[in-house]
């Protein structure tokens, strides 16, 4: 009996390791944020989250979808664009996500604004 409890401990850690792998980089979270608002096309995905290049919103998607949670579909144009939508699984994770907000909201301290020095003014 203990030793099945070891196999699952250590399943579960490595299962939970890939998962905080995956969502803990920046700004996969905020993706599926909105992924589970509905479907978006990569130019709205861009324009939605200040502070992240093309490039980026393009990795972290293709490293969702590789993941199967998020599906990808080319729409044909003109103009040509791209819709990224939650699969079954992304979906799932949903209620653990708005969770994590509400528990965030309620534990976590807000980031530290820097303090702005003011001049002195010379007499």
């Amino acid at each position: 009996m203990k030793r099945e409890l070891s196999v699952q401990a250590v399943e579960c850690d490595e299962r939970l390791t890939q998962a905080f792998t995956l969502l803990g980089k920046r700004w996969s979270g905020v993706i599926l944020g909105l992924l589970l608002q509905g479907p978006a096309r990569f130019a709205v995905l861009a324009r939605t989250i200040p502070g992240i290049s093309e490039r980026m919103l393009s990795d972290r998607l293709n490293e969702l979808a590789r993941a199967g949670l998020v599906d990808r579909t080319v729409l044909d144009g003109p103009p040509l664009g791209v819709v990224y939508r939650l699969t079954k699984s992304g979906r799932a994770i949903g209620p653990g996500l708005l969770r994590l907000g509400d528990w965030a909201e309620r534990y976590m301290a807000p980031a530290a604004k820097p303090v702005r020095r003011q001049r002195r003014k010379k007499a």
